[in-house]
């Protein structure tokens, strides 16, 4: 007896735990919360609405408000006689509206306490169980209407004619499927929905929702009730019903058909969908990727070029294009001012891409260690002020770069204003090997860094914070935290990034181009490399300015050796591809 009273008590503590909670969760609330608890009270069953469960909510409240609104109208035409009902129908009529009533209410007062509570601890609020399912139910839908289509596109006549009769019987298609035991049932049930239905099933649906009859009213709440609910089952079986039906047509077809021809087409525009819509990207790498590539490949082993002798010797011959071999890379590795200017462009485009890299790398994960500190406030401001820079397009902001550090440009009179510099002075900053390459590497800093920064944001905030805990009970500093715990697990996450990055240096035409154009030149080599051209601006001047096509082309299968065999080479040392399995 003591246990069955003392199980009784926490069930009724556990009941009225929400409403307990209420006024100590409302003084611990923020603004936000305690608006939402009051409306709770106030505007009644709003509460879940006011925190963000929209779907969820709203329902709640339209029940609520729905229910309310046929309790006072009940009421009101019982009072006033406008109803024929007797007190003891009233009575029942107006607990059962009462209890729901008062149970919505509940149930938006526990969910408003438990979004107040997240809300508290800082979690998300905005889930909707609602939306869930009918997510689920739409995707259902749309998955049942494809497979009916495409079952009916290859079914034979038999098949054609069983699927949309499955919509008005629900047995006889599936006994002609071979499916006797299941559609005897089917069609049992529907006869008989359909007997009850006729004999009076529609007329106490409509006493019910009417109440426009001398019969006793308990009799027809009771019978409409009952019709309500073979209603639903009928509904039910229905779409089960229809679902085996699709099923039982399936197998019958893929035992007719088998990999029939027909079927595989069809599957083209229905489950392998994704060949078809595979065919315009392939098509287009084919067209303006592959086929160029070729063409390169092909042009650098011909005499394809319209140079004379003059600064490199040229395998062009005067009359038709002709085959030449190995002659363009003979060009490349035997003549001495082509290899020296290979030797000088290759070195410093090795050089441009590494810094390039890591200075944008490791200057957006400073930045980014920075301004996640607890310490650092307006967080959101410093973000906004670093991606301006990227949000403007990189040509202008290169173009703006260039004008600002050329002779006479900005700085420079801004200098000679403040009397550091002679007004008869230049800078010469772009026609000085060393400060054109320094200028080119801080510069891609400031366009590239912002776009690090926020990647390594988002970076930080992935990795555990248990592992920062645990390294600091164990007395590690801030160098061994950021050595052993920080660093590994961004070079893991970001390393294919890293490589893709490295390459993509190799080939940054628009910095280098847009700010130096491959300047200061290169007078004491005969060839067309700047001090600063990198490969690819080398070979567009050879291509476009001396249309020295088949040269470029040995140059461009050079590069492509290159960065194909470092990207493969570095990736596959690389703990992201040896450990993929960690992070997944």
């Amino acid at each position: 007896m003591e246990q069955v009273l003392e199980n009784n008590v926490k069930f009724f503590d556990k009941i009225l735990m929400p409403f307990k909670k209420f006024g100590g969760l409302f003084k611990a609330s923020n603004l936000y919360s305690k608006i939402c608890l009051i409306l709770q009270i106030t505007l009644l069953c709003s509460g879940p609405l006011a925190f963000g469960v929209i779907e969820y909510g709203l329902v709640l409240f339209v029940l609520f408000y729905a229910l309310t609104f046929g309790l006072g109208y009940v009421s009101y035409g019982f009072f006033n006689k406008s109803l024929e009902i007797s007190g003891f129908s009233y009575a029942i009529v107006a607990i059962i509206l009462v209890l729901a009533v008062l149970g919505i209410f509940y149930v938006t007062f526990a969910k408003t306490i438990e979004l107040a509570e997240k809300q508290n601890k800082g979690e998300s609020t905005f889930k909707s169980i609602v939306y869930d399912a009918c997510y689920k139910l739409g995707t259902s839908l749309v998955e049942w209407v494809r497979e009916f289509r495409t079952q009916f596109s290859v079914g034979d006549a038999k098949v054609k004619t069983l699927l949309p009769l499955s919509f008005f019987s629900l047995g006889i298609p599936l006994m002609v499927f071979g499916k006797v035991v299941k559609g005897v049932g089917l069609l049992v049930v529907q006869l008989l929905a359909i007997l009850f239905m006729i004999a009076r099933g529609f007329s106490d649906l409509e006493l019910f929702f009417t109440l426009n009859t001398t019969e006793p009213p308990n009799s027809v709440i009771v019978y409409g009730v009952i019709a309500i609910v073979v209603t639903l089952l009928f509904v039910y079986f229905y779409v089960v019903s229809i679902k085996a039906t699709l099923e039982a047509a399936k197998e019958y077809n893929e035992k007719r058909l088998g990999a029939n021809f027909k079927r595989q087409l069809y599957n083209l525009i229905d489950k392998n969908f994704y060949v078809t819509s595979l065919i315009i990207p392939v098509l287009g790498a084919l067209v303006f990727t592959v086929i160029p590539l070729l063409f390169m490949i092909s042009s650098a082993f011909t005499n394809y070029s319209n140079v004379s002798a003059e600064g490199y010797s040229s395998t062009a011959s005067v009359g038709f294009l002709e085959w030449i071999g190995f002659d363009a890379f003979k060009r490349m590795f035997a003549t001495g001012a082509n290899l020296q200017d290979l030797l000088s462009v290759f070195a410093w485009t090795m050089i441009w891409a590494l810094l390039a890299t890591f200075s944008c790398f490791f200057g957006g994960l400073f930045l980014a260690m920075l301004i996640n500190k607890k310490t650092v406030k307006c967080k959101a401001l410093f973000r906004s002020l670093f991606v301006v820079s990227m949000a403007m397009p990189q040509f202008v902001s290169l173009l703006v770069m260039r004008t600002f550090f050329e002779d006479y440009g900005p700085l420079q009179t801004f200098l000679t204003s403040i009397g550091l510099m002679s007004n008869d002075a230049t800078m010469n900053l772009w026609t000085t090997e060393f400060s054109a390459r320094m200028l080119i590497i801080l510069i891609n800093m400031w366009v590239g860094i912002p776009y690090y920064m926020l990647l390594m944001s988002g970076l930080l905030i992935n990795i555990p914070k248990g592992y920062y805990e645990a390294a600091k009970i164990s007395g590690a500093s801030r160098w061994q935290q950021f050595s052993r715990i920080t660093f590994p697990n961004i070079m893991f996450m970001t390393a294919p990034m890293l490589i893709t990055s490295f390459v993509s240096n190799i080939n940054n035409f628009n910095v280098i181009w847009f700010l130096t154009r491959g300047d200061p030149a290169n007078d004491s080599i005969a060839g067309t490399a700047g001090k600063t051209d990198i490969l690819i601006t080398w070979l567009y001047k050879l291509t476009m300015r001396k249309q020295d096509y088949n040269f470029g082309a040995a140059i461009g299968i050079i590069m492509f050796i290159i960065t194909a065999t470092l990207s493969l080479v570095v990736f596959h040392r690389s703990s992201s591809y040896k450990n993929e399995e960690e992070y997944r």
